[in-house]
C-alpha cells in the first residue's frame, strides 16, 4: 500500500471526479512506491503493483476512452507551500492501465528534499 501521505492525497485529488475514478481508486491498495528520485525542481515518485492491483487495471478501451490519443497521465492538481516556496505542477501516469508513477515539478525553484509536513493541494 501507498505509505506517503503526499503521495496518496495528490493521487486520491486528481482521480476526484474521472469516470473511472472508484475503479483505479481499488488499485490503490496494491500499489507500492518503490523509488524516490529528487530532481533541483522536484520529485518522481516510482509506484509498482501487486499482481491484485491487475484485476482494477484500466482497459484499452477504458485508456483510449480517457486518455484518447494522449499521453496516460492526469495533471489536475497543483501542490503548494507557500512557506517552501512551492507552486508544483503533479500529474499522475499510467502504464498499462495501471498507476506507475507520480510527479512533482515545482515552478518556484528547488523542490526540498525532506518530506513537506504541511501542504495545500488545489485543482486547476
Amino acid at each position: 500500500m501507498i505509505e506517503s501521505k503526499l503521495t496518496l492525497d495528490i493521487i486520491t485529488a486528481t482521480l476526484k471526479g474521472e469516470k473511472y475514478e472508484e475503479q483505479i481508486t481499488k488499485q490503490l491498495e496494491h500499489l507500492e512506491e518503490v523509488e524516490y528520485e529528487h530532481t533541483d525542481s522536484g520529485l518522481l515518485i516510482f509506484i509498482e503493483y501487486r499482481k491484485a492491483a491487475k484485476e482494477f487495471w484500466l482497459t484499452d478501451a477504458q485508456l483510449y476512452e480517457t486518455f484518447g490519443e494522449s499521453t496516460p497521465e492526469l495533471s489536475k492538481v497543483e501542490l503548494i507551500n507557500e512557506d517552501l516556496k512551492i507552486e508544483a505542477e503533479t500529474s499522475v501516469h499510467f502504464t498499462n492501465g495501471l498507476i506507475d508513477r507520480v510527479e512533482i515539478w515545482n515552478k518556484l525553484g528547488d523542490y526540498p528534499e525532506d518530506d513537506l509536513e504541511v501542504w495545500e493541494l488545489k485543482i486547476i
